[in-house]
């Protein structure tokens, strides 16, 4: 008997959030990314900057799930994610990056998101590309 192939349910969400400083899109407070439903395994989620990010207050953002805000990456320094950088940690990157444990096989039940805190991010572009699997017959994330 062949075995299955083990990437058959990969799934694949993507989100590009171009913030203005508006609430829920660059305000203080959280910035809705993927709505998940019952229990899901994120293989891979891959923030990449497209535009530098702005803030003339010193925001941060922080990228997690409800309840833990900053279960994938902590608060980082808005204006520290430039274009053409992979958002993996505090620090980011542009020349290609082995993927961190904290974005990689992570299993949840919460929406995740965005939290801005300090001030504004008022400008910039971030995709998020996020790989996953279902647990449960009803695991989702769109």
């Amino acid at each position: 008997m062949p075995l299955n192939n083990p990437f058959e349910h990969v799934q694949r969400c993507t989100k590009t959030v171009a913030f203005d400083g508006a609430a829920g899109n660059g305000a203080v407070g959280s910035v809705a990314l993927f709505t998940v439903t019952g229990e899901v395994v994120v293989l891979y989620l891959m923030p990449y900057c497209s535009e530098d990010l702005v803030s003339a207050g010193g925001g941060t953002l922080a990228l997690g799930v409800t309840g833990n805000t900053s279960l994938f990456i902590a608060a980082t320094t808005a204006t520290a994610i430039d274009n053409g950088e992979f958002w993996t940690s505090t620090v980011p990157t542009a020349n290609g990056v082995a993927v961190p444990s904290a974005l990689k096989d992570i299993a949840i039940t919460d929406n995740i998101i965005g939290t801005v805190a300090t001030g504004d991010i008022t400008d910039g572009t971030i995709r998020f590309d996020c790989y996953w699997i279902p647990l449960s017959s009803d695991g989702n994330v769109t």
